[in-house]
This record gives C-alpha cells, structure tokens and sequence, in this order.
C-alpha cells in the first residue's frame, strides 16, 4: 500500500469514529442535558481526531485535545431548542421554515464554537495553554461557589434578563480582569476569557435587549450571547491570523447547522409515521427524538472530523513545545475523569429518587449521603491515580501518549455509555428506551474495536507543513457554495415537512401567530 492510500484510509478511519463517537456522545448529552452533558461529546470527538490524527505531536496533547473539546461544546449547552423543534412540526410553511433556519443557527454556533475550541489545541504553543492552568481552575472555583451557596439561583431569580446565564458570563469577565491584574504573566489567556465573555454579553444586550430578538420566547435567549461570542471568536482567529482554526470553525458552524436541521426532519418522519415507519410494526413506539439527537452527533462528527483529519492532519506544522507539559495536562485530567463525571452523573441518583426506584432511608441515613460515600470513594481512587501519574510513579499507565490517550477515551466512553443505561433501567421495559440503550451499547462497542485497531506507528509527513497563518487555509470556493446552499434546503426540508401530514405533528407550537397575537 503507498504511502497516500495508507493517509487516505488512515483519514477516513478517523472521520468514521468521530461521527460515531459524536453520535454515542450526543446521545448521552440528550440523557443529561445542558452544558454538562454536552462536554462528553465534545471530549470523545477530541480524543477520535487526536488518536486517529497519526501524528505523536497530537498524540502528546490528547488530554488538552479532550479537555478544549469537552470545554468548547459545553458552550452551546446553554441554548434551549425544545421548542425550535415545536415549529417544525407545525403545519405553517412560515414556521416550519423558521424553525429549521433557527435550529441551523443552534447547530451551526455549537459546533463552530466547539471547533474553534478544540482547533486553539493544535494551533497554538504549549506555553500559550499552559497559561489558561490558573485562570480556568479560578473561574471553575467561583462558578462552584456561587451554585454551591446559592447565589447563581439567587441572581437568576431575581434578574432573568430572558432566562439567560448573564451571572456566568459577566462573573468570567471579572475574575479574568481581576486575574490578569495579579498575575500578568497569564493575560493573554484571561484577555481570550475576558473577550468572550465580553463577547456574550454584547451579542446578548444588541440582538435581545435593543433589537428585541427573541428565537423561542419565552423561553431562554442564551443564544443571542453565543451569537456575540462565536462573533468574538472568530475575530480573534483574525488579529492572530490564525486561519487554520478559523477554517475548521467555519467548517464546523456549516456541518452543525445541516447536522441539526436534517436530524430534526428525521424526528418529523417518525412523528408523522412516514413510509416505512408507519406499516411496520419494528419501527413504531420508538423514541424518534432519540433519533434526531444521535444523527446531530453523527453529522456534526463528520463535519468536524473531516476538517481536522482531511484539512490540518497532513499540512498543519507541529505547534511550538515551548514548555514542558505540567499543570494542564492535570488540570485536564481532573476535569475529565473528576468535574465532568460528578456534573452529570450526580443526576442518576436524584432521576432514581424522582421515580421512587430506590429507598428514602437505609439505616436511618438518607440514601443520597450512601451514594455520595461511593461517589468520594470512587473520586478518591482517580485522584490519587493521576497525582501519581504525575509524579510518573503509576504502572497502570501506558507508557506512550498515544496508549494514555486510548486509555482515556475508552474511560470516559464507557463511563458515560454504562452511567446513562444504570439511569435509564428501570424504563428499560419500554421498547423505545430500550431501542436507545442497544445503539449505545452497539455504537460504544464499534468506537472501541476502531481506538484499539489503531497504530501507534505517526504517519507520513508531506514535503512541506505549513503555517496556521498561511493562506493556504483560507475556505476554498466549494465552502462558500455550501453556504450559498443552505437557504435551499431550509426550504426544501420545511415543505417536505409540511407534505407528510395536513395537521400539525404532535409537540407543535406556532411560532408568527402567537407574535401576531402578542
């Protein structure tokens, strides 16, 4: 096999397992919800692209390929799209037509965001990450505190400014300034957190409160803030002419937007019990929301997995290691396996509660305090394996990045595919939950088999790598064509849509009369 046919294959491997490490992913965050749940497919689509990527220069920043991935696609958890999908099941081409063009902009700022993210992983010099240690592990510390004494509920309640999460990012602008002033050495990294959080707040204040935008009223308007910061991400890529990841984020913003306004048709498909569906009895009663969430992961995975894997894999020049890697590889370890676990994990025990699925008391204590023993137990375990790690005293550890980096993967995959079927079994009796849990065990399962087929031998380097300032990234003209597509199958999926039934699919909302009505 030459050495092109080998890169080839080597690519489209990697492209496969992000799509079905995003979907798996995806269908975890639909169990848990939010920005919490969004970080595990954020992390598994960074580690698919790190370990399918053949390059060692990757390999050694697969916890930081993670970790900018679990931290770039949690962002997008804030917007709410419940009720976008309501109004493409309508029977109004006007609000079918809106609400995949609005489910567009959700897809697209998601994964454009998240790519962005994870792309500052790859393009950027270990000195420049290394930097973000400290202000990271502050803001995490003060966003704790104020869930933890209550004062986030309490802000909330008292100024919902559209039931959006302004605290967070107005509580990020301040701890980066107040950081930056402290410590200078790291105000490059608390000037990126300061602009987006800037960035969040002007998007919110222009598009909501002076232009009087509202996506879903009345429900959150969270993503007018992510409009401002996506905005304010990609004009920083630009004063760093740092084309390269400006160009996987506009590959991701493109691919999230079609990933999402093409899996919500497939849920109107089986709402409308369309075809297939509707005659064959194996098809029906099956949770076709569960559909839609896991063909946004796969499409989206495809998206950004071929802009890295395809585009940047072969020709991006390694970043600079100018600085031994040290306290964000930690940092990162003990989000990943420590905060990302307990912040959505905790849920099971409380849904367990909710239905009655477990006892009030046992032995006089409250069922919760037994669980929280087993939780800080199991806490304590991973945080002594990586301080041990750290200090290089842990044979349980492969010895190359590229095995500590499968290691990881397979860890928070199965972690987060047994953690949602524990939560999930006592519905397990319905056939559509139990559909679900069968494609999450069967995709988890072929994700495996494709990590653990891989070499650990890098890959051919090209004659030339370039720059991520060069020109060479810049969207060629089939990009610019996608785009310019886009309105055509907005349209194309809303009359379809509108043709598979004369009345409104169940869930639908209007989203122009209740404005006219107003």
């Amino acid at each position: 096999m030459d050495t092109k046919t080998h890169t080839s294959g080597l690519a489209l491997v990697g492209i496969i397992l992000s799509a079905l490490a995003m979907s798996v992913g995806w269908g975890f965050r639909g169990d848990y919800g939010h920005e919490a749940g969004a970080m595990v497919p954020g992390a598994l689509l960074g580690l698919s692209i790190c370990l399918a990527s053949g390059r060692q220069d990757w390999w050694q920043r697969a916890t930081i390929m993670a970790m900018c991935g679990a931290i770039g696609w949690a962002f997008g958890g804030q917007m709410s799209y419940g009720r976008v999908i309501g109004y493409t099941a309508s029977s109004s081409l006007p609000d079918v037509a809106y609400g995949y063009a609005s489910l567009f902009l959700i897809g697209g700022l998601w994964a454009g965001i998240g790519a962005a993210i994870l792309a500052l992983s790859v393009t950027q010099s270990r000195s420049y990450l290394e930097s973000f240690t400290g202000p990271l592990v502050i803001l995490w510390l003060v966003w704790f505190a104020m869930d933890f004494s209550g004062l986030t509920a309490w802000l909330a309640d008292s100024w919902s400014f559209n039931d959006t999460d302004w605290f967070a990012a107005l509580s990020a602008l301040l701890v980066a300034g107040l950081y930056a002033a402290i410590i200078p050495r790291h105000r490059q990294a608390c000037f990126f957190i300061m602009l987006l959080a800037g960035g969040w707040l002007a998007g919110y204040v222009i598009l909501t409160e002076l232009l009087s935008l509202h996506m879903t009223p009345p429900r959150s308007d969270n993503w007018s803030g992510c409009v401002g910061l996506f905005i304010a991400i990609v004009f920083y890529l630009i004063y760093q002419q740092n084309r390269a990841a400006l160009k996987v984020a506009l590959c991701g913003f493109l691919t999230g937007g079609i990933g999402f306004a093409v899996g919500d048709f497939f849920n109107m498909l089986g709402r409308a019990q369309w075809g297939p569906i509707g005659s064959l009895s194996a098809l029906q009663g099956l949770d076709y929301w569960k559909w839609m969430e896991q063909l946004f992961g796969l499409i989206m995975g495809i998206g950004v997995g071929l802009a890295f894997l395809r585009f940047l894999r072969r020709n991006l020049i390694p970043p600079a290691e100018d600085k031994s890697s040290g306290n964000l590889n930690t940092v990162g370890l003990v989000f990943l396996l420590l905060v990302m676990m307990w912040s959505n994990l905790y849920k099971n025990v409380r849904n367990w509660a909710k239905g009655n699925h477990i006892p009030e008391h046992f032995f006089g204590i409250p069922i919760q305090w037994w669980f929280l023993l087993v939780g800080f137990l199991l806490s304590a375990m991973v945080l002594i394996a990586i301080i041990r790690h750290r200090r290089q005293e842990l044979p349980l550890a492969p010895s190359s990045a590229f095995g500590r980096g499968q290691l990881l993967f397979l860890i928070i995959l199965w972690i987060a595919v047994v953690g949602a079927f524990v939560q999930a079994f006592p519905g397990m009796a319905r056939k559509g939950v139990f559909f679900v849990h069968a494609t999450f065990w069967i995709t988890g399962g072929i994700c495996s088999l494709i990590v653990l087929s891989l070499s650990d031998k890098p890959g051919s380097k090209p004659e030339q790598q370039l720059a991520a300032s060069d020109y060479f990234w810049k969207p060629g003209v089939r990009h610019w064509i996608g785009w310019l597509l886009i309105p055509v199958l907005i349209i194309l999926l809303a009359y379809l849509t509108v043709s598979l039934d004369e009345e409104p699919l169940p869930g639908s909302h209007l989203r122009f009369e209740k404005t006219l009505q107003n």
